[in-house]
């Protein structure tokens, strides 16, 4: 077996032990968060599944591929307890090698029973995925069989996804033992078109492997793997798929920010969009834990004030929850949010936006924004306001939408406003977006339009108070 290369390139031995430990103690304080879901249909439907592939008795001297195996097999029993099954395999590993031989049997009900069997042993005791470390070790081919029964063209989903989820569950807790190739190539095989595995099947595997430190950045730049997670519908996803993306976005923000490439404002609108939705507590409960690891990261912290995620985290106090602590993590996460807000509207922000010549929407922009720092465009002669004037002629319809709407802001909360637009002479040219025939400029005509409304809306205030002769 060859030596894992790291995607995320060349790290100091400590550094990753460090990084290692952070995330394993992360992931134990994390534990009552994680409810483990045993398939993609409903818990009632799993289980009577669950109970009728156990009930199956394989008689393994039937087969070729066991039968001589039979002294060996016969040791393992489904409904034994995950320590019992440990202690047998660790005991005699050509146990092991017998359970892998009757993943080759090509009928389904022996192949359905021993991955149920090994599968049960796993989330019932994570750390009997040791099991198959030892055997790593021993140059035992424990992929193989699983990756088989992948490349097969036509397989029962409910096979595809138990062999899906073990073979990632190993490669996440040995990812010594792997390499980059070995991983590319399940990763290539969980997304191929047809799939054999249900779509809960893939996100769960994408997220065993999610587990592996030293793969995490390769596998999430790697083509598709992070629409998995990005494209999910939060208003029809099922809880289980719902919660295993969340589940991944916790793990990815336990990285050193920058490590990995991340479309932020996605993911932001994607885990705001879950708070609006679903009212599943596990869910919410991970969701606001996501957040607080992303507002270390300074380009994450911005979105999240952008994108108004303050409001909804503030409306969910207001649902009845079962569990009472659920309330303080709510107005926890509300407190820091609002640090947020409070350090990020500030004007040195907006002058940052000016001088890039690139405005976008956002809470700089709005009116709250505008009433607090008006007067701050008065310093050095005016100068924000003639950069912001400037950018009218910017070839971005955005930033001439978000200009038109600041210098509309600009004219109805200064007391000035009105003459200093005058002296600036930028009336034709908002006058001239308001007539636009650019097709890209629908945003920029309106803002426009409304830009004019209130320079003239200030014009008729000013004659209120003109006496009538």
């Amino acid at each position: 077996s060859s030596r894992a290369g790291s995607f995320t390139g060349a790290r100091a031995g400590q550094e990753a032990s460090v990084e290692r430990a952070n995330l394993d103690l992360a992931m134990a304080e994390a534990a009552s968060l994680i409810e483990k879901y045993k398939g993609a249909e409903s818990s009632e439907t799993s289980a009577e599944l669950h109970a009728k592939i156990l009930k199956f008795k394989p008689e393994w001297n039937k087969y070729d591929a066991t039968r001589a195996q039979v002294q060996h097999l016969q040791f393992l029993e489904a409904d034994a307890p995950a320590l019992k099954k440990k202690m047998i395999i660790q005991g005699d590993m050509a146990v092991l090698k017998a359970a892998l031989e009757a993943l080759t049997i090509p009928e389904e009900k022996p192949v359905q029973w021993m991955l149920t069997l090994i599968y049960d042993m796993l989330r019932e005791d994570s750390s009997c995925v040791n099991v198959f470390d030892e055997a790593l070790k021993q140059q035992i081919p424990v992929m193989k069989p699983f990756m088989n029964i992948l490349e097969m063209q036509r397989v029962d989903q409910y096979i595809a996804d138990k062999a899906a989820w073990i073979l990632t569950s190993i490669i996440g807790n040995s990812p010594r033992f792997m390499s980059e190739q070995d991983v590319k190539a399940v990763v290539e095989l969980l997304q191929r078109k047809p799939g054999v595995c249900s779509e809960l099947g893939v996100l769960e595997a994408i997220v065993n492997l999610l587990k592996a430190d030293c793969f995490r950045k390769g596998i999430w730049t790697m083509s598709g793997v992070a629409d998995w997670v990005t494209s999910v519908n939060p208003q029809t996803a099922t809880p289980p798929f719902l919660y295993k993306c969340i589940f991944a976005l916790w793990m990815l923000s336990f990285e050193p920010e920058g490590a990995i490439y991340f479309k932020e404002e996605e993911i932001i609108k994607k885990i705001r969009d879950v708070l609006m939705t679903s009212r599943v507590e596990k869910v919410v409960r991970l969701s606001l834990t996501v957040l607080r690891n992303f507002l270390t990261h300074k380009v994450f912290a911005e979105q999240v004030v952008e994108l108004g995620v303050l409001e909804v985290v503030q409306q969910l106090e207001f649902e009845k929850w079962r569990d009472a602590e659920l309330y303080d993590e709510i107005r926890d996460m509300s407190s820091q949010i609002s640090l947020q807000v409070q350090e990020m509207s500030n004007f040195d922000r907006y002058e940052r936006e000016l001088k890039e010549g690139q405005l976008k929407w956002g809470f700089i922009h709005s009116s709250k924004f505008w009433s607090e720092n008006v007067l701050k465009f008065e310093q050095n002669d005016f100068r924000p306001l003639k950069m912001l004037a400037a950018l009218l002629q910017s070839t971005d319809p955005t930033t001439l939408a978000v200009a038109c709407h600041d210098i509309g802001e600009f004219v109805a909360m200064h007391p000035l406003g009105k003459k200093q637009i005058a002296n600036l002479q930028v009336k034709d040219r908002v006058m001239q977006l308001m007539s636009s025939a650019n097709p890209a400029h629908r945003e920029v005509r309106r803002e426009a339009l409304l830009c004019c409304q209130k320079i003239m809306l200030n014009k008729w205030q000013d004659m209120e108070g003109v006496p009538k002769q």
